[in-house]
């Protein structure tokens, strides 16, 4: 499957969108992606999104979903 490309800023405002689909609150929020040096196997070239929320630790349900699929759909653009 071809990835599309975005720029950190829009990949972050996607991921944002699907947890709050999810029904998570707005304090749930991903604030940052890492880019991978190299691709991995899959062809992906990041590798994580911060999850944060303002008062808790605690990850929402689904949330790790929602990276898996948009890794296999999404690369970030060259910087």
């Amino acid at each position: 499957m071809d990835r599309k490309l975005l720029s950190e800023k829009e990949l972050i405002s996607f991921l944002n969108r699907e947890l709050h689909k999810t029904g998570q609150p707005e304090d749930y929020f991903f604030d940052s992606i890492v880019r991978l040096r190299v691709d991995d196997r899959t062809g992906c070239n990041w590798g994580y999104a911060k999850l944060t929320r303002s008062d808790a630790d605690n990850l929402p349900a689904g949330a790790d979903k929602i990276v898996h699929r948009a890794r296999s759909q999404y690369n970030l653009e060259n910087p």
